[in-house]
């Protein structure tokens, strides 16, 4: 090898040095918070229900039952209270109408429905009552709960139609 080659790598070898970056001499440091709240939440997933007793042909030979449900979703934990009011056509008893012309009925947490203020759902005169509310915790998945419903048998068949009632479900927390 010659000076002049050796001169040659040596200057190579400075020049790519000048063009390395300076080494980091300190350090500092600090932390990042990572944060999220969840809040307390419950959603009626079924805002529009049917309970539909079918086409019945008479209502004096017994008392004719059905049911159907409604889905609720809590946080984890949470309380809450699912209450149903009275009706539209609340007279002291639940009634499904058309015109002036009524059929008795009832609304019950349980398939036993018993008339007690434990099994009844219901709320007076067209208001939620709580003491008739049905009561769960939230498991953070949707919930069913099912409504159990009776036509109570009666002394006479009203006239032929469709009779109705609406009742508001109310979800508190």
């Amino acid at each position: 090898m010659t000076i002049k080659q050796i001169m040659l790598g040596l200057s190579a070898l400075a020049l790519s040095a000048s063009l390395t970056p300076a080494a980091y001499a300190a350090t500092d440091t600090g932390t990042l918070t990572v944060k999220a709240r969840i809040g307390a939440a419950c959603t009626l997933k079924t805002k529009n229900a049917t309970l539909d007793f079918g086409n019945l042909t008479t209502i004096t030979d017994k008392d004719h039952d059905a049911e159907t449900s409604i889905t609720v979703q809590c946080s984890k934990g949470q309380a809450y209270l699912i209450g149903l009011n009275s009706g539209q056509n609340y007279d002291g008893i639940r009634q499904l109408r058309l015109g002036n012309n009524t059929i008795r009925y009832g609304l019950f947490k349980t398939a036993a429905r018993l008339q007690t203020p434990q099994d009844y759902w219901a709320g007076p005169y067209g208001s939620f009552d709580n003491s008739y509310a049905k009561s769960a915790t939230g498991d953070g998945s949707d919930q069913k709960h099912t409504i159990y419903g009776r036509i109570y048998k009666a002394a006479i068949t009203p006239p032929a139609g469709d009779y109705t009632d609406t009742v508001a479900i109310e979800v508190t927390y």
